[in-house]
């Protein structure tokens, strides 16, 4: 039906991973829903337009080249899509690099770690199979305010793990935002500080200011050991059949 490429060159990791950081799940899905999935394993194409309705980005870790950036932008403005998942803090200095491809079209990631004081996962401490206490994970926040969308359509829940936290300004839409106990994490203490963003903060973002663009602060809602989590994987599916809007 539509070719779908995933950029494993900046990330370095592979939708032929099993494990939980892989994208294996996600690409059997696509796969069975009778699309090709392609792996990108070198630098992406610079002489000619992109060969694939949707481009995944999950986490780049290496920086665009110049061309590279050229590129991505011309993909979006031939009126295709692109699905970037970005992360909590500014791991290998991302954030700024990464918003020079999203803030043309009103999106911007936060150097934060969302953070929930009410509406978080708990994880059980066990002793030789015996429940000892449940510790809260604050940063693992439960989603549960979505925007009348077809990428959101039939959510309940969406399960964020360590995600960062994103800013939409005109034309982009908010999809999916936390509740307002929650904040934006700087110096990942778990405490909220006085220079800390607080409410409801947006984790995932769309903008079709050119083709179509879905920008997720969190990679892991992706990836195997947590895309069943919640709605994560109905989330994801949904996105990328919005992202290949028929043209």
């Amino acid at each position: 039906m539509a070719r779908i490429g995933f950029d494993e060159h900046h990330m370095e990791n592979s939708v032929a991973n099993p494990e939980s950081d892989g994208f294996s799940i996600l690409a059997n899905m696509l796969e069975e829903a009778g699309h090709q999935v392609d792996r990108i394993e070198t630098s992406l194409p610079t002489s000619e337009p992109f060969p694939w309705e949707v481009l995944v980005i999950p986490f780049p870790k290496k920086p665009f080249s110049e061309e590279e950036s050229l590129a991505l932008h011309e993909h979006l403005r031939s009126g295709k899509g692109l699905l970037l998942l970005a992360e909590w803090g500014d791991l290998f200095d991302h954030v700024d690099h990464l918003n020079e491809l999203t803030s043309p079209y009103g999106i911007k990631i936060q150097r934060d770690r969302v953070t929930d004081l009410t509406e978080h996962l708990t994880q059980e401490v066990r002793l030789g199979g015996v429940l000892l206490d449940e510790q809260p994970t604050l940063h693992f926040v439960r989603i549960r305010t979505f925007a009348d969308h077809p990428v959101s359509e039939g959510l309940e829940e969406l399960i964020y793990f360590s995600g960062c936290s994103l800013r939409a300004n005109d034309p982009a839409v908010v999809l999916a935002s936390t509740e307002e106990s929650s904040f934006g994490d700087l110096d990942l203490d778990q405490e909220l500080d006085d220079d800390e963003a607080q409410g409801s903060l947006p984790i995932a973002v769309s903008s079709e200011a050119a083709g179509r663009l879905v920008v997720v602060g969190d990679c892991n809602i992706a990836a195997n050991g947590y895309i069943e989590e919640g709605d994560n994987m109905k989330f994801v599916i949904q996105t990328i059949e919005w992202l290949l809007y028929e043209r």
